[in-house]
């Protein structure tokens, strides 16, 4: 498609020159823009705080949108320390789906591993050393795809600063190229696991195989705009393991009917209040998914019942097999 060819994108690098970072991120931060210049302040001002020697912007169209310019502007106004800076400003409108994979493909053709905020994501400072810790230890560990700066199911491990899980939220995050490698942003090969046994297997608990089947439904045949159930079936193909910190370390401040999937600004995981953790980290045994903290997951984040037999359970079964 022509939205995703550099004609409709300008890609340019620059150094500055200014103070020494305080905190000295290495790992090169992917923020990903749009249209929305009061969020993507925040995210900067934090970004000033921890001063990443390496800052990919990636912003999508259209350019002649007054908000998109504002953002764009704001954003090469806000970079005044030493810093690379290397954009992706699309002069059209590709939407989630194709531009935020887009940029992802972008950033990982160019860099090993990054850190990655949308424009809405606000993290604590304390979240660019546990990502950049956590992708020094399992650079080489092929079952750990990801590393998470959000705690959504509201679990920790007394003695541990994070645990591993078999999902991912994206509201913040860290991976390698070698992870990005497995992501189809067409999710070719859904239909073959879609109608198979081990779907199932995959799944190992009650109703998330329907799930999963309903959400990789809408998102392989296009009627839902996103682009990271994609990511989450790569993962789920090849067993891998997201890492889930201890306490919150995002608040997703992007809630409200300029949002593009997360409308409800009384939602219960909105602008969630964020913890900072020690910069000692204490490690898990092995990397093993924590099964009673996806259960929480799957409850309270995807709202699956808790099980079979409960009122939501049977209201689910029955919704199933009356759906065509």
């Amino acid at each position: 498609m022509a939205l995703i060819h550099s004609t409709t994108q300008a890609s340019h690098s620059r150094c500055l020159e200014g103070a020494s970072s305080p905190l000295g991120c290495q790992t090169p931060v992917l923020l990903l823009v749009h249209k929305r210049p009061a969020h993507t302040q925040a995210v900067l001002a934090v970004l000033r705080q921890v001063r990443p020697k390496t800052l990919l912007v990636a912003a999508d169209g259209p350019e002649t949108d007054a908000q998109c310019q504002a953002v764009r502007e704001l954003v090469m106004a806000a970079v005044d320390w030493d810093c690379r800076l290397e954009t992706r400003f699309s002069a059209l409108w590709q939407g989630c789906r194709q531009g935020v994979a887009g940029a992802l493909d972008w950033a990982f053709s160019r860099h090993e591993e990054c850190i990655i905020l949308e424009d809405d994501c606000v993290p604590d400072t304390s979240f660019f050393p546990f990502c950049e810790a956590l992708l020094a230890r399992y650079r080489g560990v092929p079952d750990v795809m990801q590393i998470c700066g959000s705690n959504l199911a509201g679990k920790s491990r007394t003695g541990e600063s994070y645990y591993f899980s078999r999902f991912g939220p994206v509201w913040g995050w860290a991976t390698w190229r070698r992870a990005w490698s497995a992501y189809d942003v067409e999710m070719r090969a859904w239909p073959e696991l879609r109608n198979s046994r081990r779907l199932r297997e995959l799944c190992p608990e009650n109703f998330e195989a329907s799930w999963r089947r309903k959400v990789f439904d809408k998102v392989a045949s296009g009627r839902l705009d996103t682009w990271d159930y994609q990511w989450a079936f790569a993962k789920l193909l090849r067993g891998g393991l997201s890492i889930i910190p201890a306490g919150n370390l995002i608040s997703n401040v992007g809630f409200g009917e300029d949002a593009t999937h997360t409308k409800n600004a009384q939602a219960a995981l909105a602008a969630l209040p964020t913890v900072r953790l020690e910069a000692s980290l204490r490690h898990p045994a092995a990397p093993i998914a924590w099964l009673e903290a996806d259960r929480a997951y799957l409850n309270r984040v995807v709202g699956l019942p808790k099980t079979p037999l409960s009122p939501r359970a049977l209201r689910h079964m029955i919704q199933s097999l009356c759906r065509p």
